[in-house]
């Protein structure tokens, strides 16, 4: 089953795409002729309808692509028939209530998308850094792609499938302890159960030899006492 922390940080992801798109969409949308501006190498530019109407659709776009990642991803609920239920839900779809986590069909599709373009955007504003040099806007935008490609692959890695629960140990087989310690994988507690059935196994033959040798003394002390009253006699 899905966890409710992998849920909380899938809808924090999706509501960073979709904050940093509607971030970039604004100054678009508001403001072309500033940011044409801005962006031209001549000191002298007069924009052109087309500059603006490229700027304003992509920031048309880019609105289009926030809204649509909140409601695919399932930050924006849109009906039961298209949800799936977490950990500790058993009703069914028509009959949960509000406060039952659910997650959209489309959540992990979604992920894969967004965080595609975040790689790209994150390459293509790396290239333009190294062939114009770097600048304030090119920065952040390098920074805060690159941040969200992280989260995103952090989502796909380990939110995209079920939880694999060992029956022996209750531990979620797909943690693992490389390359740094981690006591909570499945592996390392399955080797401190088998350490365990180890320690006990020698603690009960320990005690089986030490009872043996009990019973081997008091028979040769009986046999002695024996020995001793027959002499005598």
């Amino acid at each position: 089953m899905l966890t409710t922390s992998t849920t909380q940080a899938s809808d924090l992801y999706s509501l960073a795409t979709a904050a940093y798109t509607t971030l970039c969409a604004l100054p678009l949308l508001l403001t072309p002729k500033l940011i044409i501006s801005l962006l031209t190498s001549t000191e002298l530019h007069r924009t052109t309808d087309v500059e603006l109407y490229l700027a304003r659709s992509h920031a048309l776009l880019l609105l289009a692509f926030a809204a649509l990642n909140l409601l695919l991803s399932g930050v924006i609920p849109l009906s039961s028939a298209n949800t799936v239920h977490f950990e500790g839900d058993t009703a069914p779809a028509a009959s949960v209530s509000s406060t039952t986590k659910r997650r959209s069909i489309y959540a992990m599709p979604t992920a894969v998308v967004t965080t595609t373009y975040h790689a790209v955007t994150a390459f293509y504003t790396y290239t333009q850094l190294t062939s114009s040099g770097w600048s304030f806007a090119f920065g952040a935008g390098l920074i805060a792609s690159a941040s969200l490609f992280c989260f995103g692959m952090w989502i796909l890695l380990f939110g995209s499938s079920p939880a694999r629960l060992s029956k022996t140990t209750g531990a979620d087989k797909r943690t693992a302890g490389f390359p740094f310690g981690n006591s909570e994988s499945a592996r390392e507690i399955k080797k401190e159960a088998k350490e365990k059935a180890k320690a006990e196994k020698k603690e009960r033959e320990r005690g089986e030899k030490d009872s043996d040798k009990d019973k081997d003394r008091e028979s040769k002390k009986r046999r002695s006492l024996a020995r001793s009253g027959s002499s005598r006699g």
